[in-house]
């Protein structure tokens, strides 16, 4: 049976997708010596961004991961799907979508990418609530949060954000800042991860996450 990692929030624009792409890259690339079968991508976004970007490295010649799209109650599915990879990562629907609460009874674990502002740590309030209830499903669901997003020539934003996501126990604060970098735009854009790319500052962020990733304890 396959880990199964899910990147999720109910606010859009937190990097959801770019953060799905660039931890599998970055995985497949440190851990499986760049073979991308062994990681299976569900998108469960009605945007199906990272399903597009996935197409678009096939249509380039790149490797490709396998990738399916789902939509409505997907926890079953992704029990499915689990037995057949080794990893398996869901990028689900925001907005309080019935695809994240779903697919929050079926992962190990949870990623929660979050700006460091101040409109989107307040909708953390909101995320502690519907944890808590997929908890009384999933008892052994854990949450890490980390800043995404984040400024490059500021680190008051940062220490605000962590002295606020101190109030919430439901949540693992991660040590891992991924930085607002034309890097990940770039490289999105060409459908490849930053482990693909020319940037060393922005490949060590998602090496870092990677790692705190894999030193989780039921991964």
């Amino acid at each position: 049976m396959g880990k199964v990692i899910l990147i999720a929030h109910q606010k859009g624009g937190v990097g959801k997708s770019n953060t799905v792409v660039n931890l599998a890259v970055a995985l497949a690339t440190e851990k499986f010596n760049g073979d991308f079968n062994e990681i299976l991508l569900i998108d469960a976004d009605p945007q199906a961004t990272t399903y597009r970007w996935n197409q678009r490295r096939e249509e380039n010649g790149s490797p490709s991961f396998p990738c399916i799209r789902l939509e409505g109650n997907i926890s079953k599915q992704i029990k499915r799907e689990s037995e057949n990879y080794k990893w398996v990562i869901v990028d689900a629907a925001g907005r309080d979508s019935r695809e994240m609460r779903s697919a929050m009874l079926s992962c190990d674990l949870m990623l929660m990418p979050t700006k460091a502002s101040q409109a989107d740590l307040e909708l953390m309030e909101h995320m502690s609530e519907t944890v808590n209830h997929a908890r009384d499903y999933n008892e052994n669901l854990n949450v890490n949060v980390f800043i995404n997003m984040s400024p490059t020539n500021s680190q008051k934003e940062k220490l605000e954000a962590r002295q606020l996501l101190q109030e919430y126990p439901e949540f693992s604060l991660m040590n891992s800042v991924i930085h607002e970098r034309k890097a990940y735009r770039d490289s999105f854009a060409d459908a490849v991860g930053v482990h693909e790319w020319n940037n060393s500052k922005a490949k060590a962020e998602f090496s870092c996450l990677l790692k705190e990733v894999m030193n989780f304890e039921n991964v």
